[in-house]
């Protein structure tokens, strides 16, 4: 069931971000695509096989799960993140943005949590809230550095 479930908010974040008006160039997207799942894979390796702070499952369709939520889920998540950031004016309507992805980053820990796809052992929702802090946090400084890298770059028209 978990698996469905993933698979099911794989596509409709993949959906989400295709429908939604972009407001970061497509270079710069996937600048950040690819930082962000560098992190997530690296961390998510570092919490699971080597500090042992969360296990996974052994189920090939759980782990398939657990693959979809690191290496898609999240990544895209961010980036709509990143890109509704962008489009709103007021620090509440920014404020909320972020609370509001942190949030749906911590439910679908909860549902991971809630599948058996991953237990925590020396890990709580705490250490999630300041990971996924960080995660954006780190999406938005990337971005503001392949922003100021490409700022003086000739384009062709």
């Amino acid at each position: 069931m978990g698996f469905a479930i993933f698979f099911l908010i794989t596509w409709l974040t993949a959906g989400i971000f295709i429908v939604i008006r972009k407001k970061v160039s497509i270079v710069e997207n996937t600048f950040v695509f690819l930082v962000i799942l560098i992190i997530t894979i690296n961390i998510t390796w570092i919490t699971t096989e080597e500090l042992k702070l969360i296990t996974r499952t052994n189920s090939a369709m759980n782990f398939t799960a657990y693959i979809l939520n690191r290496s898609i889920i999240m990544p895209l998540v961010v980036l709509i993140q990143l890109n509704m950031l962008r489009s709103f004016k007021t620090t509440l309507e920014k404020t909320l943005t972020i609370v509001f992805t942190v949030m749906v980053m911590l439910i679908l820990s909860l549902l991971s949590n809630f599948f058996k796809i991953t237990q925590f052992i020396k890990w709580n929702y705490g250490f999630d809230l300041i990971y996924f802090g960080i995660l954006l946090f780190i999406a938005y400084f990337s971005y503001r550095l392949i922003r100021k890298a490409s700022k003086n770059v000739v384009e062709y028209s």
